[in-house]
């Protein structure tokens, strides 16, 4: 599959040496696209045309549904020789036919029998390819288990870093690279091609990126974004209030501008489509859970234990008045239990611990300037 070989190729060629590629991928956990072979083939445009249009047949054939196998009584009635072109194949059969069947009939048989053997000629042909579930064909799932750390390469060369129980898919076609955040926590360092869009979905809205580096955290109803080199831009169904913040409830007003966000910056947004300001972040920090720490600022209790969660053996639920406290500290994923314990001393809490689960409520009654709840109007 060198690249000279490839400049003389036929588009029968062409498309045999793709299939290859992807066979490659499939059988290479570590395939190298970064390796001179590869790079020589793709040069030619030729070739990466018809590469991009496999990428495209195989992602799409969820459209059209599955294909059908051929039963055993069609396979036999097609009797079809594969020691002969398909052509000289089929004017033999038409001419067969033509002998047993009348004149009006014996066309309809021709085209219907010439369909079943090209329907089933190209089931043969993406068989190998048709299971295989790859990083640039199909919709790949990469998943991650309670406190798991795993680091995905893409086949464009980019990377992915996925956090404890955290859910992605990949599909990758001509016009873009697409990745959706399903849960959890990804960092995405993205290979540079402007010409191929490297875009992320996640909850409301995408996060659009050429080459850069970013944090994605999906939480129960929304998601930061927070760049550590680069610009993004993130687009979603948006709703501010007329200071910035991400608010939720009366007040809201639609907008639609799209929002850039640059290294050292982060952006929240909720599934109700409202949209937070920019704030700056501090870039080490938002990496810091790769390294085993958990940095947060100023955040809802909530968010922090829907973190945590992700690392925990025992599952953490916290009230509704305690997950409105907000807190800023560090939590390292092996002294989470210490942690616990520590949150009576910094807030107004109790925390039961059993041998499943952790249970945080409040303890007493907030004063007035602390309870988080809204204050009725007299």
């Amino acid at each position: 599959m060198s690249g000279g070989r490839a400049q003389g190729s036929t588009d029968i060629e062409r498309w045999d040496q793709a299939l290859a590629w992807y066979i490659n991928v499939r059988d290479g956990g570590n395939f190298d696209f970064t390796g001179p072979e590869w790079q020589e083939w793709c040069a030619d445009p030729e070739n990466r045309r018809i590469f991009d249009n496999v990428s495209r047949l195989l992602s799409d054939r969820r459209t059209y549904g599955p294909l059908r196998q051929p039963t055993m009584t069609e396979l036999t009635d097609d009797q079809y020789d594969a020691s002969i072109p398909i052509r000289q194949w089929l004017t033999a059969q038409a001419a067969r036919k033509a002998r047993k069947l009348p004149s009006f009939v014996s066309g309809w048989w021709l085209l219907c029998g010439g369909i079943a053997i090209a329907a089933t000629l190209l089931l043969f042909l993406l068989y190998p390819l048709w299971s295989w579930r790859s990083v640039s064909a199909g919709e790949p799932i990469y998943q991650t288990r309670l406190g798991e750390l795993k680091e995905v390469r893409l086949s464009d060369g980019s990377r992915v870093v996925l956090g404890g129980q955290t859910m992605l898919s990949v599909v990758f076609c001509a016009r873009q690279r697409s990745v959706k955040l399903i849960s959890g926590q990804a960092w995405f360092r993205v290979a540079h091609n402007s010409g191929w869009p490297f875009i992320v979905a996640a909850g409301d809205g995408t996060i659009t990126a050429v080459g850069t580096a970013f944090v994605v955290t999906r939480d129960s109803n929304r998601v930061v974004v927070a760049v550590t080199d680069g610009t993004v831009e993130v687009r979603t169904r948006r709703v501010s209030s007329p200071s910035g913040r991400l608010v939720e409830g009366a007040g809201e007003r639609p907008s639609f501008r799209p929002i850039r966000v640059a290294r050292g910056q982060a952006v929240a947004f909720g599934d109700n489509g409202s949209v937070g300001s920019l704030e700056p972040t501090d870039t080490h920090a938002a990496t810091g859970w790769t390294q085993g720490r958990l940095t947060f600022d100023d955040q809802p209790l909530r968010y922090v234990i829907e973190s945590v969660n992700r690392y925990s053996s025992r599952h953490i639920v916290v009230d509704n008045r305690a997950g409105a406290l907000r807190f800023s500290g560090i939590v390292l994923d092996h002294q989470i239990d210490d942690w616990l314990q520590s949150l009576e001393g910094i807030f107004p809490v109790h925390v039961e611990q059993e041998k499943a689960d952790v249970q945080i409520r409040m303890r007493r009654p907030l004063p007035a300037a602390l309870d988080p709840r809204p204050k009725s109007r007299p």
